[in-house]
This record gives structure tokens, C-alpha cells and sequence, in this order.
């Protein structure tokens, strides 16, 4: 019995906190310019989940909240172009929350690995 209470209050948890972020990210326009999976005029929650996470290990969602509160510009080498404006507004809940969640879709990031190959962090790419 106790296991059941436990599943369902995870269940539910879970549950309340995707809601919670998609509705952060459709009040704050994240979508217009974000997806969770593919490309738009910026890189996908799940590519930005990844590479944190990739780079940046135990301070992912530190840097990731960094980025939403203060923007950011140039992190990623197919918007080298396009800037992303600070959402200084959000409280540190919400800012807790969007973190996890695009941390979260680092599972359905598309493309390689990355086997070390790369040239760095982001600083340009190969043509």
C-alpha cells in the first residue's frame, strides 16, 4: 500500500512539473524561438540539455540558469548569430524548474555523441 501512495505521489510529481515548465516556457515565449527536440531560430531544449550536461557536468544547471537570467550569445555554433535576451523576471523557483526540465530532454537530443573530436566548446565550427 505504502508503494502505491509512493508511485502515484511520483507519478503525480512528475506530471505537475513538465505542466509547470511548458507553462513558464509558453508565458515567457520560449517556444517562438525553442523546441524541445528539433531546431527553430534556436538550439533545441534537448541539445542545450545535452551539451550542458556534457561540458559542464555538476554545474549544468547552474550555467543553464545563468543563461536564462542574463541571456546569452554565441554558445551554440548554428546561432552564433542569434542572441537570446535575459529573462531577469523569473523567480528562482521558475529559473529551477526550466533548468531541470531542459536537463531533463537531454535524452532526446538528436545528432552524435561526440567522440572528442570537436573543436571545443562551441567556438566555431569546421567548414
Amino acid at each position: 500500500m505504502k508503494i502505491q501512495i509512493l508511485l502515484i505521489s511520483l507519478v503525480t510529481s512528475v506530471s505537475l512539473f513538465a505542466q509547470s515548465a511548458q507553462e513558464i516556457m509558453q508565458e515567457n515565449g520560449c517556444l517562438s524561438c525553442h523546441a524541445i527536440a528539433s531546431m527553430k531560430n534556436a538550439p533545441a531544449f534537448a541539445g542545450i540539455g545535452r551539451r550542458n550536461k556534457r561540458f559542464y557536468a555538476d554545474e549544468a544547471k547552474s550555467v543553464i540558469i545563468n543563461s536564462i537570467q542574463n541571456g546569452s550569445k554565441g554558445k551554440y555554433p548554428r546561432f552564433s548569430d542569434s542572441a537570446m535576451p535575459p529573462f531577469n523576471n523569473l523567480s528562482l523557483g521558475e529559473l529551477n524548474i526550466l533548468a531541470n526540465y531542459i536537463l531533463a530532454q537531454s535524452s532526446k537530443a538528436k545528432g552524435r555523441s561526440g567522440k572528442g573530436q570537436g573543436r571545443g566548446m562551441g567556438q566555431g565550427m569546421m567548414r
